[in-house]
């Protein structure tokens, strides 16, 4: 009886899995066949996943560099060390090489990231390091989290673009920004703050910083001073400060004329006037009563070393009341003297900058040889009566006859070879009817500040940003905001990259969305496909400039 409760015993102690059953056994090892296949699919996907292949190249990446750093150090490394880190460091470099995204200018160029959070700057940093440029990325915080989202290889600054101290330590030492910060919320003070203020003292910023690197290395000797800030041709600002008045002489129908069209009394004579800023007026003063005709017109004075050749248009901040004036260039050469004008249009309310590029102005006479900024002598402000027979929204005006224009001050672009920044901005389409006039307004101001600044610039105006893979469809470049749809986020950072080093990219703004049916049904575009080859300058070298 004990025998048989102790048989009953140990076998209740013996587990289902070891139960000598040829139907179990022949089940187990069909499931482990099925965990090992599996096992070995997963690690082909990965080896094929471009997620995978991404964090697997990045992790490489940061660890030959973290070899590299180590090279440096003799101080803490002995010599059998050093050469094992040489050694690792060849190894690590093994398959990085050769993978057709090198670019040749990266290695001398340091990017400011704003934004590298959000859905496109992320893909900016990536594509920024992959391509072997030097990082740097403003950010809010360094919490844990945030540390989590950046490859060890990006240099992080704490810091709020909306605050000018902090923007000024983030751009220090930068050749180029990318800029694609958008507002946490679409209540107009965070738009206004992030994407109005934000971008106005960035480009302070960048301004401070390449004219004081150009100053010193002028000093230096390295090279000549390459300008670009502005170059100021008539200021207004101080009534004190004099120096760039200018000699203004006006020029207008006269008694003459008065006398042709048979005005009646000298009450309805022409009065043109001029006055320069004082206490009550701060601005340069041009003003005008019952003419059809008036211009004022001042001498040129250029700083030493310095011509218009090497600029690329005029910008000027002036008070106009919605109306059309023109600005005039002289020349002198040995065929005498030529003019060229250029018309522009001012607000209703306060002042506004307008930017007038050289390639705009036309000749006043068909016989004229074309402007050469070389033998620019005379800049000229004119007034016409029949620019002015309607208001800005085609109602017909009985003040045509009459104006009053201020200056505060005019200045010259300087030309160059690329875009210092690049901003991301959006078409509008993404906006409800009824938000959109509101919401682009300090936006479209923040774009206004960095193309009125002088530094290079392209605006990218995407349309709506949805998380896709990049490159699965055609894109469509445009002017005019007839764009629409939506657009991939690492489409829109491919094309920022590819804009730092393209002349043709420089001074433009376009929108950009992915080619949908819809889109071409409306009007005719060049759909461009994202690839390896440089797309971006074919698909904008036709669009405007100066826009």
């Amino acid at each position: 009886g004990l025998g048989s409760r102790g048989s009953r015993s140990r076998g209740s102690r013996i587990r289902r899995g070891d139960i000598p059953d040829p139907v179990l056994r022949r089940r187990k090892a069909e499931r482990q066949q099925g965990e090992e296949a599996k096992a070995e699919t997963d690690g082909l996907l990965d080896s094929v996943d471009p997620v995978s292949l991404g964090r697997r190249a990045r992790k490489e990446v940061d660890q030959a560099w973290r070899n590299f750093t180590r090279l440096g150090q003799f101080a803490s490394t002995s010599l059998q060390e050093y050469e094992a880190s040489v050694e690792r460091l060849e190894t690590d470099m093994v398959g990085l090489e050769g993978t057709g995204y090198e670019v040749p200018q990266a290695l001398d160029t340091r990017v400011l990231v704003v934004g590298g959070t959000g859905q496109v700057g992320r893909v900016v940093l990536n594509k920024l390091l992959l391509r072997g440029y030097t990082v740097r990325a403003l950010v809010t915080n360094l919490s844990d989290e945030i540390l989590e989202n950046f490859p060890p290889s990006v240099e992080l600054v704490k810091g709020d673009v909306s605050v000018k101290t902090e923007a000024l330590d983030a751009t220090r030492d930068c050749d180029k920004v990318i800029f694609c910060a958008r507002a946490r919320t679409n209540l107009l003070a965070d738009v206004t703050r992030v994407e109005n203020e934000g971008v106005k003292n960035l480009v302070t910023a960048m301004l401070h910083h390449k004219n004081e690197e150009n100053t010193v290395a002028a000093a230096a000797g390295d090279q000549a001073p390459t300008r670009k800030n502005k170059i100021v041709l008539f200021k207004y600002q101080n009534y004190k400060k004099t120096g760039k008045f200018g000699e203004w002489s006006v020029e207008s129908q006269g008694d003459n004329l008065a006398k042709d069209f048979g005005y009646i009394g000298t009450s309805a004579k022409p009065k043109i006037t001029v006055q320069m800023p004082n206490e009550e007026n701060k601005s340069f003063l041009f003003e005008g009563l019952n003419t059809d005709y008036a211009e004022t017109t001042s001498k040129i004075k250029l700083p030493e070393g310095v011509s218009l050749r090497s600029c690329e248009g005029l910008v000027l901040n002036c008070h106009g009341n919605g109306k059309k004036f023109a600005v005039v260039l002289y020349t002198e050469d040995s065929e005498g003297r030529h003019g060229y004008i250029s018309e522009f249009s001012t607000l209703g309310t306060g002042f506004c900058t307008r930017r007038i590029p050289f390639s705009a102005f036309t000749r006043l006479n068909a016989d004229q040889p074309p402007l050469n900024l070389n033998d620019v002598k005379d800049f000229g402000l004119r007034y016409r009566s029949a620019w002015n027979k309607t208001d800005n929204e085609g109602q017909e005006t009985s003040r045509s006859r009459s104006f009053r224009m201020k200056v505060d001050w005019v200045k010259a672009l300087p030309s160059g070879p690329e875009s210092d920044v690049i901003l991301v901005s959006c078409s509008g389409s993404q906006y409800e009817e009824g938000d959109r006039e509101r919401l682009l307004k300090p936006k479209r101001a923040g774009e206004a500040h960095l193309r009125n600044s002088g530094l290079g610039y392209t605006v990218v105006r995407a349309s709506s940003l949805v998380d896709a893979p990049g490159g699965q469809k055609a894109l469509l470049f445009d002017q005019g905001s007839r764009l629409g749809g939506s657009i991939s986020s690492a489409d829109v950072a491919d094309v920022c990259i590819r804009c730092l080093h393209s002349s043709e990219a420089r001074n433009k703004t376009f929108e950009v969305t992915n080619e949908s049916d819809q889109s071409v049904s409306e009007f005719e575009l060049v759909a461009h496909i994202p690839d390896k080859t440089d797309y971006v300058t074919t698909a904008v070298q036709g669009l405007e400039k100066n826009t």
